[in-house]
């Protein structure tokens, strides 16, 4: 497929692999895989896949009871509520390689750069001071007739 300028020279970027179900997670991550699992909203939650190294993947069930069974179904320590201290020391410092920063959400955009010129990011004209305002309107009351 032929790219349109500007990225007409730029390669294609290489995708990582992800996991589109917990199962397959569990298996590309192996043995020390955790999952947590915290109620959202109303009725909903989530189930986070915590892979030994920090790794971590998460998937909305529609309820706290689908979500535990999942996990179970798994074959995984199971953590309900919250992460527990370990956990969340392991997920802290868990490091990205340069190439999954790479790869990144949108790539063909590339780095960021300076804010747009929206009308809210624009310099705004200075408000009156309340004392020169008053005056102002103390004298055009008395110059009228």
């Amino acid at each position: 497929m032929e790219r349109a300028w500007p990225f007409e020279n730029t390669p294609e970027p290489t995708r990582r692999t992800r996991a589109k179900r917990p199962s397959d997670y569990v298996r590309m991550h192996g043995d020390g895989t955790e999952a947590v699992i915290v109620r959202i909203g109303l009725h909903d939650a989530q189930l986070v896949l915590v892979a030994p190294n920090g790794a971590w993947e998460r998937w909305v069930l529609h309820s706290v009871e689908e979500a535990e069974r999942a996990a179970e179904s798994l074959g995984v320590p199971v953590h309900t509520g919250e992460y527990p201290e370990e956990l969340r020391v392991r997920i802290n410092s868990h490091h990205r390689s340069a190439q999954e920063y790479r790869d990144a959400a949108y790539p063909e955009q590339g780095r960021v750069g300076p804010v747009s010129g929206y009308p809210e990011n624009r310099p705004r004209d200075p408000r009156p001071d309340p004392q020169t305002k008053a005056a102002a309107e103390t004298t055009q009351e008395e110059s009228s007739p």
